[in-house]
């Protein structure tokens, strides 16, 4: 994806969010970003969408993920090895 398109959608999801003062849902704030990400290029930076591509793809959320689905699957194989590791 474009980081100047993310940074722009980041910016309407944000803007959208705000606005409605927590009435909107995150998917209508998402459906949002996406119809309407073009009025924000002016206060889109690319940097900013460079970042959030890389913490989007590349964060410890997705490593944890895995990490905690190894964790289960040894539990299962040996509960008390499992209860020291999650402990």
């Amino acid at each position: 994806m474009n980081p100047l398109k993310l940074s722009a959608q980041f910016a309407a999801y944000v803007w959208y969010s705000e606005t409605r003062q927590g009435r909107a849902t995150p998917e209508e704030s998402a459906r949002f970003a996406r119809e309407s990400w073009v009025s924000f290029l002016p206060s889109a930076h690319e940097g900013l969408g460079r970042l959030l591509l890389r913490v989007g793809t590349s964060g410890p959320q997705a490593k944890g993920r895995r990490n905690l689905r190894r964790s289960a699957e040894r539990a299962e194989e040996n509960p008390i090895q499992g209860m020291a590791e999650a402990g």
